[in-house]
This record gives structure tokens, C-alpha cells and sequence, in this order.
């Protein structure tokens, strides 16, 4: 396995869902990057590759709504640059599939994408925007006395 996908290499961030989904989003992208590692770009991509980059984009799609709903709730004020990351990222997700699907990217580019583009913007995006959002919400839970998600 690449050391880009470690759970290790993400910092907690001390909301427990957030923690408990960048957890299982690192098993995810693990075998993906297995996966992409083990691959020939003489072969084509197998089946494992389509399903375990579909779950993670399931898995995102749904993390990313629950950050944003508790943005939302506490008001953080840089919602909108945190949603237009989520954003992007997921449409870059997606195009990856379906242009492997459609042949348009072969595995050795996709492997190059993924592995210098998108797992470094996810290790940047938990320690930042995640960090920071974190942040904001547990200062507002404190804020109100109430507890944080």
C-alpha cells in the first residue's frame, strides 16, 4: 500500500463523526490505491477498481453532507469555500470513473492523478478546512453549552 493512504496521516480532528468518517474514508481510499498499484496499464481496470472508487464517492457524498449540515447549524462563516472544495472534488471523483469507463484515461494516468493530486488535496483538506471547521463547532458548542456532533 502507497503511504499516501494512511489513517495515520490524517490529524484527528475531534468531532467524532468527522474522525470516525475520515477513518473509514482512509480504508476506502486504501484499497483503491492498492488496487491502482497492483494494476498494468496493459490490462483493464478491474472491476474492484470501479466499485471501491464508487463506494468512496458514496462514502464522501454522504460525509460531506453531514459536514455541511453542521456548518450550517453554527454558522461557519467560510461555508461556501469549504462546500465548493467538497464540490469539486467530488465532480473530479466522478469524471475519474467515467472516464475510465469511457477509455479516456488509462490506469497509469489515473493512478498519477489519484495518487499526486487527489490524496494530497484529502490529507490538505482534513488538516485544514476540517481542522478549522472543527474548531468552529466545538467554540459554539462551548459557546451554548452543548455538545458537539
Amino acid at each position: 500500500m502507497s503511504e499516501h493512504a494512511r489513517v495515520g496521516d490524517l490529524p484527528q480532528v475531534g468531532v467524532e463523526f468527522m474522525d470516525n468518517d475520515h477513518e473509514e474514508a482512509m480504508g476506502l481510499l486504501a484499497r483503491v490505491v492498492e488496487t491502482l498499484e497492483a494494476s498494468r496499464n496493459d490490462h483493464a481496470a478491474p472491476e474492484s477498481l470501479r466499485r471501491d472508487l464508487r463506494d468512496f464517492i458514496e462514502h464522501s457524498r454522504a460525509h460531506f453532507r453531514r459536514e455541511e449540515v453542521i456548518m450550517k447549524a453554527v454558522h461557519f462563516p467560510p461555508f461556501h469555500i469549504h462546500k465548493n472544495e467538497h464540490d469539486q472534488r467530488l465532480e473530479e471523483l466522478v469524471t475519474y470513473v467515467d472516464d475510465l469507463d469511457s477509455g479516456v484515461i488509462g490506469l497509469e494516468d489515473l493512478k498519477d492523478k489519484f495518487l499526486n493530486e487527489f490524496l494530497p488535496w484529502y490529507q490538505r483538506h482534513c488538516a485544514t478546512m476540517d481542522q478549522a471547521t472543527a474548531r468552529y463547532v466545538e467554540k459554539q458548542a462551548a459557546a451554548t453549552g452543548q455538545s458537539k456532533a
